[in-house]
């Protein structure tokens, strides 16, 4: 009863010689938004897409305008409340329309030339980037590329009237978990060294078509997966404003260690360092604690490393005392549940540190975020 009362008041005032709902915007569906301009430059804006555009949201605040593919005819139940916003349908500009009768595709634009309009194309080609909403073919004119849900980009990429604004190689969309950035994956099994292929500049997985998101990203294991996700943001360290770090160890897709690293002024490695511990799944990891190895590369030998190795003391296998590590040893290495010849994901499950051969606990997954300062 509400909306057919409201839809015969906007019917009403289409009619009227206004025809401009004030204080309105239409939402959910908006082709194009435009900055710095007048009301009327908006109108002729949505008249230079005849057979598309059906009416604006123009801000008398902010001088923007959006294009909308429907009006407030259409979809009356889709116009809200907006302050300093006005909706105004353009059907009521029509005679005024520069275009006349001609009529142009979604990816074109009329403009007149030598006093005679046309179409023309209004796009930017695109490349192939992974993870963005179009990962090749157009971008609107005056469109922003999106990453898809899930990932974010830490630069912007615009189609404008000289083309992109950027090269499109420099966008990249990264992975986002409860609200961190992917910098590093790795899972159990596998013999690759978790401190090596961290530092090991140039690896770009974030641009790698052969490594599938999906699995080689996730907090669970995955068959699918068969390499260490690895992204060129840790190349990039010291540019990036790097405030935090965080390593998180998974197992079944539940998160079982959580460690937090201040990371401003820090580099590759310096961060993982018990006087930058922020947070802890441990209570008694703390700047002035005694360790044995508080270290990402660890204790190495031939045939045996423990990366990401937060150690409290050496006593002989049975007496160590620990916390984590990134663990791999061949037979006759090492302590007897380390020695399988692939990478296992070791840590304690108490509240406190534990004695490695009776208390210990394997995980799946290890993750190493990031937060940059805004």
């Amino acid at each position: 009863m509400i909306l057919g009362l409201f839809l015969s008041a906007v019917l009403l005032g289409l009619a009227s010689s206004s025809s401009e709902l004030y204080g309105k915007y239409l939402s959910g569906f908006t082709f194009a938004s435009l900055d710095k301009m007048g009301k009327q430059m908006c109108v002729r804006e949505c008249q230079s897409y005849p057979g598309r555009c059906k009416s604006v949201n123009y801000d008398r605040v902010h001088l923007s305008c959006e294009l909308n593919t429907d009006s407030v005819t259409d979809k009356p139940e889709a116009v809200l409340d907006r302050e300093g916003s006005t909706h105004i349908p353009i059907s009521i500009f029509a005679n005024n329309s520069v275009c006349g009768d001609l009529q142009c595709s979604t990816q074109e634009k009329c403009v007149v030339k030598k006093s005679r309009p046309s179409c023309v194309f209004i796009g930017c080609d695109l490349p192939r980037i992974k993870n963005a909403e179009d990962n090749g073919g157009i971008l609107m004119y005056r469109k922003t590329l999106q990453c898809k849900t899930g990932y974010r980009a830490l630069a912007s990429l615009m189609c404008s009237e000289r083309g992109l604004d950027k090269n499109a190689t420099e966008f990249r969309c990264y992975k986002e978990v409860d609200q961190w950035t992917l910098i590093y994956r790795g899972q159990s099994g596998g013999t690759d060294s978790d401190y090596l292929s961290f530092i090991s500049n140039g690896t770009s997985d974030e641009t790698n078509e052969n490594v599938n998101d999906e699995y080689c990203t996730s907090i669970t294991k995955s068959p699918l997966c068969t390499t260490n996700y690895r992204t060129s943001l840790i190349d990039r360290w010291g540019s990036l404003g790097i405030s935090q770090v965080q390593v998180a160890l998974y197992k079944n897709g539940t998160k079982v260690v959580d460690l937090v690293f201040n990371g401003t002024g820090t580099n590759q490695e310096s961060w993982f360092s018990p006087s930058q511990i922020l947070s802890s799944s441990w209570s008694d990891v703390l700047s002035n604690q005694t360790y044995r190895y508080f270290d990402l590369e660890g204790h190495v030998t031939p045939g045996q490393w423990r990366n990401f190795q937060i150690w409290k003391s050496y006593g002989g296998c049975p007496n160590d005392l620990f916390w984590m590590a990134s663990s791999y040893a061949e037979p006759g290495k090492a302590c007897a549940q380390e020695q399988t010849s692939t990478k296992q994901y070791i840590y304690c499950p108490n509240t406190t540190h534990c004695n490695f051969e009776q208390e210990y606990e394997i995980a799946d997954v290890m993750t190493v975020s990031i937060k940059m300062s805004e």
